[in-house]
């Protein structure tokens, strides 16, 4: 009698398996050629869920790939993030200090837009995504509430930022500026000298599209946020 309720048990785990896996390959959309290959996280809150793990070189053919294309249009991948918390035109939420536990899991259901991506980490041998977070005209890293990043994140990127400053994948060399004075004094009549080269980099190649600010959703002044976040780290200490 065991055994023939066991057998049953078996059969109907085997059918329900079969007919979840038939369900789960209709709601799949069907990838073009192209795009076979690239994970799609169709999940939307991914809380409790596990980040994959992947090479450098992966990293490097996904940004090269039209997947990656498609998913953010040539823009930076911070461009169109948005923190889901109320009152952000007002005043801007303090970044997290982290969006991936110690045992590689989310714990934000909406996480940075580098930790929600499984194919991107910053790494000093793919310049390209470091780019992409550094300020118009410097050598230096955008404001952390612009960039849209957790803590651990942006101490990642300046960590990779100076590890790819020394390797030499990125090569910095701010171009001589010569201002059109005619703008403040109208009594100036000389117009402004040619720009001159400095390593044969110029900024508005690895910036093209200069980053969108919107001042007036920064109303919170003259804060001292590094001692704000001291407070809260040793908040979230003791939570833990």
């Amino acid at each position: 009698m065991l055994s023939n309720l066991r057998s049953i048990s078996v059969r109907v785990l085997h059918a329900s398996a079969s007919c979840s896996d038939k369900v789960r390959k209709k709601d799949l959309p069907v990838l073009p050629p192209e795009e076979v290959g690239w994970a799609f996280n169709h999940i939307e809150k991914k809380k409790g869920l596990y980040k994959p793990k992947h090479s450098i070189e992966e990293q490097l053919a996904y940004m090269k790939s039209k997947a990656y294309e498609d998913a953010y249009k040539d823009l930076p991948v911070h461009r169109w993030y948005k923190r889901n918390l109320k009152g952000q035109a007002i005043l801007a939420p303090p970044p997290r200090l982290f969006c991936i536990d110690k045992h590689g899991r989310f714990n934000r259901a909406n996480p940075c837009p580098i930790c929600r991506d499984e194919y991107l980490f910053f790494d000093y041998r793919n310049p390209a995504l470091i780019e992409q977070f550094l300020a118009d005209g410097t050598h230096e890293p955008i404001d952390i509430h612009k960039s849209g990043l957790c803590r651990e994140q942006y101490a990642m990127l300046k960590a990779a930022l100076l590890k790819a400053r020394e390797h030499g994948t990125i090569v910095f060399a701010v171009d001589f500026r010569n201002y059109d004075y005619r703008q403040w004094y109208t009594n100036w009549t000389d117009e402004p000298g040619p720009n001159v080269e400095r390593g044969g980099v110029l900024f508005e190649e690895l910036h093209p599209d200069p980053l969108i600010e919107f001042p007036e959703h920064k109303r919170d002044q003259g804060n001292d946020w590094d001692e704000w976040w001291l407070r809260y780290d040793k908040f979230v200490k003791k939570g833990k």
